[in-house]
């Protein structure tokens, strides 16, 4: 066995190279692959997101009551605390004030954040785009809460004028879903 490492050449600056590998003389050559190799599956199509169905209505209304309950009672006890010793003109602004205040947080803060609010947390639902069941975006519950805000009031004249359709149809793209139907 030759060492080409070792022999130095006289004229030659740097040391012999081992000759490049010659390939195998039996080594089969294969233009195409061959037919039982291992293949990657197809892949498929994109499916769209499984979105689970929508709650009942006594749920909903239950939700709703609870929240309700919540921000009223709650935006009261804050507004007397803050205007213990005011007028009653003050007194009521001030109720306005942290009721609304009150609401918003938990009813569009509390949706982003968490995905439910109190009641919904109590009835194990939670709040979900109707597109991809992710979660809220934070102009959507904006939006959902100044709907409710005005849709509520108006159900009185909505029975009288005897309006068609579901009442519950969301404008905003968000849906109320059962807490286990996302797992």
């Amino acid at each position: 066995m030759i060492d080409y490492q070792r022999q130095q050449h006289p004229n030659q600056p740097y040391a012999p190279q081992p000759p490049y590998a010659q390939p195998h003389p039996y080594a089969q050559q294969h233009a195409y692959p061959h037919p039982y190799a291992q293949q990657q599956p197809p892949q498929p199509y994109p499916q769209p997101p499984l979105v689970p169905e929508a709650v009942g209505d006594e749920r909903r209304m239950l939700s709703a009551l609870i929240d309700g309950s919540i921000t009223l009672f709650a935006g009261f006890g804050l507004a007397h605390q803050l205007a213990d010793d005011k007028p009653v003109g003050v007194f009521w602004a001030y109720v306005a004030v942290c009721v609304f205040g009150l609401s918003f947080v938990h009813h569009v803060l509390g949706a982003v954040i968490f995905r439910t609010t109190v009641g919904k947390f109590l009835l194990m639902t939670r709040v979900v785009r109707e597109a991809d069941a992710g979660r809220p975006r934070f102009w959507q519950t904006a939006g959902r809460w100044l709907l409710g805000l005005t849709w509520l009031p108006m159900q009185p004249l909505r029975s009288l004028v005897g309006a068609e359709g579901d009442p519950y149809e969301d404008a905003w793209g968000l849906r109320y879903v059962r807490s286990k139907d996302l797992r």
